[in-house]
Protein backbone atom coordinates (compact mmCIF):
# COMPACT_ATOMS: atom_id res chain seq x y z
CA UNK A 1 0.00 0.00 0.00
CA UNK A 2 2.94 2.79 0.76
CA UNK A 3 3.37 4.82 -2.13
CA UNK A 4 6.26 7.51 -3.23
CA UNK A 5 4.84 11.12 -2.85
CA UNK A 6 3.93 12.54 -6.00
CA UNK A 7 3.46 16.47 -6.75
CA UNK A 8 3.02 17.85 -9.84
CA UNK A 9 1.27 20.59 -10.92
CA UNK A 10 -1.96 21.03 -13.51
CA UNK A 11 -4.65 23.53 -15.28
CA UNK A 12 -7.90 24.75 -13.40
CA UNK A 13 -10.09 26.87 -14.96
CA UNK A 14 -11.92 29.46 -13.93
CA UNK A 15 -15.00 32.34 -14.80
CA UNK A 16 -16.48 35.36 -12.94
CA UNK A 17 -20.10 36.09 -12.87
CA UNK A 18 -21.12 38.30 -15.46
CA UNK A 19 -21.36 42.24 -14.89
CA UNK A 20 -24.76 43.47 -15.64
CA UNK A 21 -25.33 44.35 -19.40
CA UNK A 22 -22.68 41.14 -20.15
CA UNK A 23 -23.64 38.03 -21.76
CA UNK A 24 -20.24 36.30 -20.26
CA UNK A 25 -18.25 36.77 -17.32
CA UNK A 26 -14.11 36.84 -17.42
CA UNK A 27 -11.73 34.01 -17.55
CA UNK A 28 -8.48 32.53 -15.41
CA UNK A 29 -6.84 29.75 -16.50
CA UNK A 30 -4.11 28.74 -13.28
CA UNK A 31 -1.87 25.93 -12.54
CA UNK A 32 -2.80 24.06 -8.99
CA UNK A 33 -0.25 22.09 -7.62
CA UNK A 34 -1.12 18.94 -5.90
CA UNK A 35 0.88 16.52 -3.38
CA UNK A 36 -0.16 13.50 -3.07
CA UNK A 37 1.13 11.17 0.33
CA UNK A 38 1.20 7.78 1.61
CA UNK A 39 -0.31 8.34 6.02
CA UNK A 40 1.30 5.70 7.13
CA UNK A 41 -1.46 5.84 10.43
CA UNK A 42 -4.44 5.00 8.77
CA UNK A 43 -6.02 7.49 9.93
CA UNK A 44 -6.96 9.65 6.51
CA UNK A 45 -7.94 10.63 4.35
CA UNK A 46 -6.28 13.79 5.15
CA UNK A 47 -7.14 16.60 3.19
CA UNK A 48 -5.34 19.78 3.11
CA UNK A 49 -6.71 22.72 1.37
CA UNK A 50 -5.72 25.50 0.35
CA UNK A 51 -7.01 28.76 2.12
CA UNK A 52 -7.73 30.12 -1.40
CA UNK A 53 -10.38 27.43 -1.48
CA UNK A 54 -14.03 28.63 -0.27
CA UNK A 55 -16.41 25.88 0.73
CA UNK A 56 -18.10 24.48 -2.53
CA UNK A 57 -14.64 24.14 -3.80
CA UNK A 58 -13.08 22.06 -0.30
CA UNK A 59 -16.09 19.97 -0.89
CA UNK A 60 -15.30 19.44 -4.26
CA UNK A 61 -11.64 18.05 -3.52
CA UNK A 62 -13.14 16.14 -0.94
CA UNK A 63 -15.29 14.41 -3.04
CA UNK A 64 -12.52 14.07 -5.81
CA UNK A 65 -10.66 12.09 -3.05
CA UNK A 66 -13.26 9.95 -2.39
CA UNK A 67 -13.79 9.05 -6.56
CA UNK A 68 -10.22 8.86 -7.13
CA UNK A 69 -9.83 6.33 -3.98
CA UNK A 70 -13.17 4.19 -5.01
CA UNK A 71 -12.27 4.17 -8.77
CA UNK A 72 -8.75 2.88 -8.49
CA UNK A 73 -9.49 0.85 -5.47
CA UNK A 74 -6.81 2.01 -3.14
CA UNK A 75 -8.15 2.82 0.82
CA UNK A 76 -8.51 6.48 1.87
CA UNK A 77 -7.33 5.93 5.08
CA UNK A 78 -3.59 6.07 3.81
CA UNK A 79 -3.88 9.09 1.93
CA UNK A 80 -3.66 12.75 2.44
CA UNK A 81 -4.17 15.03 -0.44
CA UNK A 82 -2.59 18.89 -0.70
CA UNK A 83 -3.51 21.28 -2.97
CA UNK A 84 -2.46 24.77 -3.85
CA UNK A 85 -3.66 27.19 -5.81
CA UNK A 86 -2.83 30.54 -6.63
CA UNK A 87 -6.06 32.70 -6.24
CA UNK A 88 -8.98 32.46 -4.76
CA UNK A 89 -11.64 30.12 -6.23
CA UNK A 90 -15.33 29.25 -5.33
CA UNK A 91 -17.06 25.84 -6.89
CA UNK A 92 -17.31 22.14 -8.02
CA UNK A 93 -16.37 22.74 -11.97
CA UNK A 94 -12.67 21.68 -11.12
CA UNK A 95 -13.49 18.55 -9.19
CA UNK A 96 -13.26 16.52 -12.27
CA UNK A 97 -9.79 17.14 -12.82
CA UNK A 98 -8.97 16.98 -9.10
CA UNK A 99 -10.21 13.37 -9.22
CA UNK A 100 -8.24 12.56 -12.39
CA UNK A 101 -5.24 14.11 -10.85
CA UNK A 102 -5.59 12.31 -7.81
CA UNK A 103 -5.71 9.02 -9.49
CA UNK A 104 -2.69 9.84 -11.71
CA UNK A 105 -0.70 10.47 -8.75
CA UNK A 106 -1.89 6.91 -6.92
CA UNK A 107 -1.27 5.36 -10.19
CA UNK A 108 1.99 7.14 -11.30
CA UNK A 109 0.71 8.81 -14.34
CA UNK A 110 1.00 12.24 -15.59
CA UNK A 111 -1.72 14.59 -17.03
CA UNK A 112 -1.10 15.47 -20.77
CA UNK A 113 0.74 19.00 -21.09
CA UNK A 114 -2.14 19.67 -23.77
CA UNK A 115 -5.47 19.51 -21.97
CA UNK A 116 -7.50 20.89 -19.63
CA UNK A 117 -11.07 20.47 -17.85
CA UNK A 118 -13.65 21.13 -16.10
CA UNK A 119 -16.55 19.18 -15.32
CA UNK A 120 -17.68 18.24 -11.16
CA UNK A 121 -17.06 14.85 -9.81
CA UNK A 122 -19.56 13.01 -8.26
CA UNK A 123 -19.90 10.04 -5.74
CA UNK A 124 -21.09 8.02 -8.39
CA UNK A 125 -17.97 8.39 -10.67
CA UNK A 126 -20.08 10.52 -13.16
CA UNK A 127 -18.32 13.82 -14.22
CA UNK A 128 -21.24 16.56 -14.52
CA UNK A 129 -22.09 19.50 -16.25
CA UNK A 130 -21.23 22.91 -15.00
CA UNK A 131 -21.60 26.53 -16.57
CA UNK A 132 -19.25 28.89 -18.37
CA UNK A 133 -17.66 26.73 -20.53
CA UNK A 134 -17.16 28.97 -23.70
CA UNK A 135 -15.01 31.47 -20.85
CA UNK A 136 -13.10 28.56 -19.54
CA UNK A 137 -12.40 27.73 -23.35
CA UNK A 138 -10.49 31.06 -23.22
CA UNK A 139 -8.60 30.41 -20.20
CA UNK A 140 -7.70 26.61 -21.75
CA UNK A 141 -6.47 28.35 -24.50
CA UNK A 142 -4.52 31.50 -22.72
CA UNK A 143 -2.71 28.67 -20.82
CA UNK A 144 -1.72 27.13 -24.55
CA UNK A 145 -3.64 23.78 -24.11
CA UNK A 146 -5.11 22.42 -27.61
CA UNK A 147 -7.93 19.95 -25.67
CA UNK A 148 -10.49 20.78 -23.43
CA UNK A 149 -12.06 18.11 -21.73
CA UNK A 150 -16.27 18.52 -20.67
CA UNK A 151 -18.88 16.74 -19.28
CA UNK A 152 -21.07 14.82 -21.79
CA UNK A 153 -24.86 15.23 -21.55
CA UNK A 154 -24.82 19.19 -22.73
CA UNK A 155 -25.88 20.55 -25.52
CA UNK A 156 -22.25 21.26 -26.52
CA UNK A 157 -22.68 21.20 -30.11
CA UNK A 158 -21.62 24.97 -30.36
CA UNK A 159 -18.63 23.96 -28.57
CA UNK A 160 -16.71 22.26 -31.20
CA UNK A 161 -17.40 24.90 -33.26
CA UNK A 162 -15.81 27.47 -30.60
CA UNK A 163 -13.03 25.25 -29.66
CA UNK A 164 -12.05 24.94 -33.43
CA UNK A 165 -12.43 28.72 -33.46
CA UNK A 166 -9.58 28.72 -30.84
CA UNK A 167 -7.17 25.10 -32.10
CA UNK A 168 -8.78 23.69 -28.99
CA UNK A 169 -10.22 20.10 -29.41
CA UNK A 170 -13.18 19.39 -27.35
CA UNK A 171 -13.48 15.97 -26.13
CA UNK A 172 -16.51 15.07 -24.20
CA UNK A 173 -17.01 12.20 -21.48
CA UNK A 174 -19.47 11.05 -19.22
CA UNK A 175 -17.33 8.85 -16.37
CA UNK A 176 -13.85 9.50 -14.68
CA UNK A 177 -12.43 6.42 -16.15
CA UNK A 178 -13.35 8.43 -19.86
CA UNK A 179 -11.97 11.74 -18.20
CA UNK A 180 -8.74 9.75 -16.98
CA UNK A 181 -8.38 8.10 -20.41
CA UNK A 182 -8.68 11.88 -22.21
CA UNK A 183 -6.24 13.64 -19.70
CA UNK A 184 -3.52 11.17 -19.23
CA UNK A 185 -3.49 8.50 -22.07
CA UNK A 186 -4.28 5.42 -20.01
CA UNK A 187 -6.91 3.47 -18.29
CA UNK A 188 -8.28 4.27 -15.44
CA UNK A 189 -7.47 0.73 -13.59
CA UNK A 190 -6.65 -0.40 -10.10
CA UNK A 191 -3.41 0.82 -8.34
CA UNK A 192 -0.72 -1.47 -7.66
Amino acid sequence: MPFVETAFSFPILGVTQPKAGFITGSWIGLMAHLTVTYKADGNGPEVIPDSNMMPVSVHSLWTAVAAASQAVGYDPRYLSVRLLIPTPMEGPSAGGIFAVAIAAALLGDSIRPDVCMSGTIEPDLEIRPVGGLIDKMGACRDLRKTTMIVPDGLDNSHLGFSGAERSIGVIQVYSLAEAYSAATGQALRPAP
